[in-house]
C-alpha cells in the first residue's frame, strides 16, 4: 500500500514538473501569431515552453504528426504549429507537433 502510494506521488511530482503535455497542458483552438519555442537543450529531451501556442492538428498533417511524436517516443500529436521556435528563438523551417503519451 505504501509502495503503490510513494509510485503515485512520485508520478505525479513528474508529470507536474518535466514540461510535457499532461493534464490541462492541452492546444489552444487555432495556432497563436506566437509561436511556440523549445526551451531544452539540443540534445536533451525537448519540452515547448507553451502548449496553449499550438491548435488542433489538421487532418492532412495528423500522420505527419504521429510519425515525429513516435520517432521521439511520445505518443500521437494533439498539436500543431505551422511555425515553432527552436532553443535558441529562431524558426525552425518546419511544422512543429505537440505531443502526449497515452
Amino acid at each position: 500500500m505504501i509502495r503503490n502510494l510513494t509510485s503515485i506521488i512520485f508520478g505525479v511530482f513528474i508529470m507536474l514538473f518535466s514540461g510535457c503535455a499532461y493534464f490541462n497542458f492541452t492546444p489552444g483552438d487555432k495556432p497563436s501569431a506566437t509561436s511556440p519555442k523549445l526551451v531544452s537543450p539540443p540534445g536533451q529531451k525537448q519540452f515547448w515552453n507553451n502548449a496553449k501556442l499550438f491548435g488542433p492538428v489538421p487532418a492532412m498533417y495528423q500522420d505527419e504528426g504521429n510519425k515525429e511524436c513516435a520517432a521521439q517516443g511520445d505518443g500521437k500529436a494533439i498539436g500543431y504549429h505551422p511555425d515553432p521556435k527552436d532553443y535558441y528563438g529562431k524558426s525552425m523551417g518546419k511544422r512543429g507537433y505537440l505531443c502526449a503519451v497515452f
